[in-house]
């Protein structure tokens, strides 16, 4: 991404929450994050559905901005990722 973007985070028809640029409709529609819960995890987390979703874009989106500034160390090895 260059420049600087308008972002969005939007819940679809399907209850999908995405991320995308805020002028997505003139350009690419793709979005480009998107999250998908499953039935059990909208059960549990009910209303606050939402706020779990931009919780984790915006965490995405922090990480995201310290690696390109170059503030994060990335670890390369031969280890499968897991993710916590």
């Amino acid at each position: 991404m260059s420049g600087a973007a308008f972002l969005e985070i939007v819940e679809t028809e399907d209850g999908d929450v995405i991320l995308r640029r805020a002028d997505s409709t003139e350009g690419n529609p793709e979005p480009l994050v998107a999250i998908r819960f499953s039935a059990e995890a909208k059960a549990l987390l009910g209303a606050h559905l939402g706020d779990i979703a931009r919780g984790m874009i915006g965490t995405g989106v922090q990480m995201a901005g310290q690696i390109h500034a170059g503030n994060t160390v990335m670890v390369e090895d031969d280890t499968p990722p897991v993710l916590h």
